[in-house]
């Protein structure tokens, strides 16, 4: 980003921790103004990413260790 960061966005499931976002927002904060948007979207995320991929509108990535 080089520095040039609008905004530090927090969100799924860790986003409901008022410790760990206050954690995190005392070290970042100083980058970007910090948004906590709590939410877990995960599943509907991996739904549209497959429907993609199976449109031909995006290519499947394989991740291995």
């Amino acid at each position: 980003m080089k520095g040039k960061v609008d905004a530090i966005v927090i969100t799924g499931g860790i986003a409901y921790s008022k410790m760990m976002t206050n954690w995190i927002k005392e070290r970042v904060e100083f980058i970007a103004p910090v948004e906590i948007m709590p939410g877990e979207n995960e599943m509907e995320s991996l739904a549209f990413g497959t429907l993609r991929v199976l449109r031909g509108e995006e290519e499947a990535r394989e991740y291995v260790e």
